[in-house]
């Protein structure tokens, strides 16, 4: 149950749809988790298709690291998936709001460490 609180989290945190939204809640997990699988961020961060915001975040230039784990799926077959883990300076991504009111959604920016 804890994996599912902390990603509980930051999906509270990041509540919107958007494509930023969905890179936000990817770099948390990453950074603050280690790591996250794409049938982690399907589950529970309600990223359709990860791969499309790790490729997005990689053109951004955060350095992310891509391994093979094997892991269930909903059904309990075992498949082998991705594990994406940031890489280099961890201590520079820095993902905040411009706003201290919580939920404020419409001046929630993603800042990006350079």
């Amino acid at each position: 149950m804890h994996n599912f609180l902390s990603f509980s989290r930051i999906i509270d945190n990041w509540p919107d749809n958007t494509a930023a939204h969905q890179r936000a809640r990817l770099l948390l997990a990453m950074r603050f988790r280690g790591g996250v699988t794409t049938l982690e961020a399907m589950r529970f961060l309600d990223i359709v298709d990860p791969r499309a915001r790790i490729a997005e975040l990689r053109k951004e230039g955060y350095r992310i690291n891509t391994s093979w784990v094997h892991q269930p799926s909903e059904c309990g077959r075992m498949h082998v998936v991705g594990l994406y883990a940031l890489t280099g300076n961890v201590e520079g991504v820095a993902v905040t709001t411009t706003s201290k009111a919580p939920r404020d959604l419409a001046s929630r920016q993603m800042r990006l460490a350079l």
